[in-house]
């Protein structure tokens, strides 16, 4: 071996210059040229998709003859492409979309029950500002969940800017209905409510009277916005609805 290097060293001086060039194998793909047409390049890409399809395969049939038969073996079992997937993440994939399926369900019940209420809702007055009798207070203030009575005097100008701010609230409010009174002509519920100032609103959840306005008291005189009403009204939770105090009508 060393005379071998010895002999080649002494010889070497002689060598072309193409023959001193270090020999590369080609592992990297060969640049194409402007004339190519591309079917050297998809020869080599059918050949490895060719090596991963027969890898999957093997590994499969490897799997099987392990016992895994396509089933679940210790808590895995092996997918179409072959990986290995546990009943856990299969447990979780349906269980999410069980969880959908109920979401949906549920969506669609409150749905239901919203239309249904605001059917009701309309057939009970709900959405309008009208004037009542006395004798059909009761009826009126115990068939909806929520209402607001207006007691007025048909001579007090205040009593005319109260009714303009509820007709407003009437149509915006859908889920409270809001009527009037004539106070002269209902003195049963004047005296049993306590009514001794004109305007006054009160608030009744299921027939049972929750808070009242009295004339515009907190509301910043005459000149107050709806809103402000509004805000009151939902303090007594008399408006089940979102409102906004800075809000015009």
């Amino acid at each position: 071996m060393a005379d071998w290097a010895s002999s080649r060293a002494k010889t070497a001086r002689y060598d072309t210059e193409a023959e001193r060039r270090p020999v590369k194998p080609h592992l990297a793909p060969q640049k194409a040229s402007e004339h190519s047409t591309g079917f050297t390049s998809q020869v080599a890409g059918m050949m490895a998709d060719s090596i991963v399809d027969k890898a999957i395969k093997d590994r499969t049939a490897q799997l099987e003859n392990e016992g895994w038969n396509g089933g679940y073996n210790n808590g895995y079992k092996v997918e179409a492409n072959g990986e290995m997937k546990s009943k856990d993440d299969e447990d979780k994939d349906g269980a999410g979309a069980d969880a959908d399926d109920d979401l949906e369900a549920l969506r669609a019940r409150r749905r239901k029950q919203m239309k249904e209420k605001k059917q009701k809702n309309a057939a009970l007055g709900h959405g309008g500002y009208d004037e009542i009798a006395e004798e059909e207070f009761l009826k009126v203030v115990t068939s909806s969940n929520l209402c607001v009575v207006h007691f007025y005097h048909r001579h007090f100008e205040k009593c005319k800017i109260m009714d303009m701010h509820l007709s407003k609230c009437a149509k915006k409010f859908f889920g409270t209905r809001f009527v009037k009174l004539n106070a002269e002509k209902a003195p049963f519920f004047v005296e049993k409510l306590a009514v001794r100032t004109l305007p006054c609103v009160i608030v009744f959840i299921d027939g049972v009277a929750k808070g009242r306005q009295v004339g515009f008291e907190g509301l910043g005189g005459e000149e107050f916005a709806t809103a402000q009403l509004a805000w009151k009204l939902k303090e007594w939770e008399g408006i089940e609805e979102e409102v906004d105090p800075d809000e015009e009508f």
